[in-house]
């Protein structure tokens, strides 16, 4: 039975894990890119609140990521022109994108299903379920935690390797990394920074739109408000601790995945019927673990060297 309860709390962590890791894949890309967006969080929360309701009224989970994509890209071009284009503050920029997104769903999911949903709010039946592969998901242990998931989770987890690859091995990547330490350098080299920084930053999108339409239609199958949670922060904080590496910041997300998990387990215990340990104490811990590995890993860490500068061709 505890091996059972193991393996059911790995495979919850692995399934918690995929949209950290498509969030934070898009978001590697970027800050390797020298551009710092703290608008991952509203991203994601775009995408969620798209995906439900495209997913609502079509029946259709895969036509609600398409619609979480196609917000997510549009409102990370929107940040590209602010941050690119007119080279304004990334950080105070991204931070208002957050806000925005969190008012606008606010108010649209009001405005759309009205203002009292409660006690049941509007849920979509039709969800992204698991896709057992055949034969691998029969292996002990490892067979139910890694190939007993969604198609999104398998995509999650080939995209580090081969964006580690890309980063490392390629052309592109060597170009991403050169607009990332000194763009003046690269534009003088020849890399078009502007066009890289627009491409990097699309697809950041389409990642963090996909990413936030998990979370209401895989792993919840209804929307709430500001149900992120703070995830994206939790992205970037995770790749400061894996040192801008996807490798390493995979670890970090499945770090907090399985904390998140872990708390989850834990308000369905037994333990919140007592009065020394309320739910809170369960809700905090992922963030509080969060904190502690910035605490002793994240010292002195450096990221690129332009990152969060604002850049504008010169010539």
């Amino acid at each position: 039975m505890p091996i059972e309860m193991a393996i059911d709390l790995m495979r919850a962590a692995v399934r918690v894990m995929t949209p950290l890791l498509l969030a934070g894949a898009g978001e590697i890309l970027v800050e390797r890119c020298g551009i710092l967006n703290l608008g991952l969080e509203g991203i994601m929360l775009l995408g969620a609140f798209s995906g439900f309701i495209v997913t609502y009224y079509t029946g259709s989970p895969w036509i609600g990521v398409l619609a979480a994509i196609l917000v997510g890209m549009a409102a990370n071009a929107i940040f590209g022109f602010m941050t690119v284009s007119l080279a304004l503050d990334q950080v105070v920029t991204g931070l208002a994108l957050t806000l925005m997104a969190s008012g606008a769903t606010f108010y649209l999911y009001r405005a759309i299903f009205g203002w009292y949903t409660s006690p049941v709010p509007p849920h979509v039946t039709t969800v992204i379920r698991e896709t057992p592969i055949p034969l691998l998901s029969s292996i002990p242990v490892i067979g139910p935690v890694l190939f007993n998931q969604t198609a999104f989770t398998y995509a999650a987890l080939l995209s580090i390797p081969l964006l580690y690859f890309v980063l490392a091995r390629t052309r592109v990547g060597l170009e991403i990394t050169a607009s990332g330490e000194d763009p003046q350098v690269a534009d003088y080299l020849g890399v078009d920074v502007v066009r890289l920084r627009y491409l990097t930053l699309l697809a950041e999108g389409a990642l963090g739109g996909v990413a936030g339409a998990l979370l209401s239609i895989s792993q919840y199958n209804m929307f709430l408000d500001n149900m992120t949670a703070g995830r994206g922060f939790i992205v970037i904080a995770m790749i400061i601790l894996g040192r801008w590496d996807p490798l390493k910041m995979t670890l970090g997300t499945l770090l907090f995945a399985f904390a998140d998990s872990l708390q989850l387990r834990i308000q369905a215990s037994g333990l919140l019927t007592l009065a020394w340990f309320p739910y809170q104490f369960a809700l905090m811990l992922p963030y509080l673990l969060t904190l502690i590995a910035l605490v002793i890993v994240g010292r002195g860490v450096k990221g690129p060297a332009s990152l969060g500068k604002p850049y504008k061709r010169l010539r």
